[in-house]
């Protein structure tokens, strides 16, 4: 779009140039008075080049300047964001190796407990079984 502009313009001016030249030459002036009506045009044109020229450098400028302020607060966001990002997951990593150590110590407490639960079965089964072991051999004695 500011392509189409900037043609616009140059056209614009060529244009006007040429207008004004073809209308001098047809005018029914002297020669002193032709050139110095083209140098007045020509002056004016170049005021109103000069002018276009300000014009365009300085929307430029400040283009320019608009998209750096974009870019410095796009790239402060995105740092503040993986910042953020960051952080969250270093306190979920905290979080599941708290609860992971948290469940080893539950399932070690759990495995002692049960462990001892079979021990002491174990020892109840034992007692019960040599008794009744005593009393088999001395009746296959018997026999």
């Amino acid at each position: 779009m500011a392509d189409n502009k900037g043609d616009f313009v140059v056209g614009l001016l060529v244009g006007s140039a040429l207008g004004a030249a073809l209308a001098l030459l047809y005018a029914p002036q002297t020669g002193e008075e032709t050139r110095e009506t083209i140098k007045k045009r020509g002056l004016e044109l170049k005021d109103s080049a000069t002018d276009v020229y300000d014009q365009v450098k300085d929307q430029t400028t400040t283009i320019a300047s608009q998209v750096k302020d974009s870019a410095t607060n796009l790239a402060g966001t995105v740092k503040d964001s993986a910042s953020t990002v960051a952080s969250r997951v270093g306190e979920t990593v905290s979080r599941v190796k708290t609860d992971v150590a948290e469940g080893l110590a539950e399932t070690k407490e759990v495995a002692r407990e049960e462990a001892a639960h079979i021990k002491e079965a174990a020892k109840d089964e034992a007692s019960k079984m040599r008794p009744a072991k005593t009393g088999d051999s001395a009746g296959e004695s018997a026999i």
